[in-house]
């Protein structure tokens, strides 16, 4: 069931990376006026980037703590059925 997870995930992270348009969108106002000026066409690029990054450091942060949250309930849910001989094995 975990491995069926992890697969299912990897192929949603691979499918996000290759279909990068829809990622890269920002808010029309602020594209009209990178694109606009001829300044702003040189860090239009660099505007995208930085949406990106902005995006994946909140999730990376919450992806952490879901992960170490689900790994101590993992770990107390083992050390229960150690205790516990009525308890099936996992």
């Amino acid at each position: 069931m975990m491995r069926r997870y992890i697969v299912v995930m990897l192929l949603l992270v691979a499918v996000a990376c290759l279909w990068p348009a829809p990622l890269k969108a920002q808010c029309s106002m602020c594209v009209t006026a990178l694109e606009n000026s001829p300044e702003g066409k040189a860090m239009a690029a660099s505007f995208n980037n930085g949406i990106l990054f902005l995006l994946a450091v909140p999730y990376g942060i919450l992806g952490t703590i879901g992960l170490v949250v689900f790994r101590a309930h993992r770990r107390k849910q083992a050390e229960a059925r150690k205790d516990n001989p009525y308890l099936p094995k996992a």
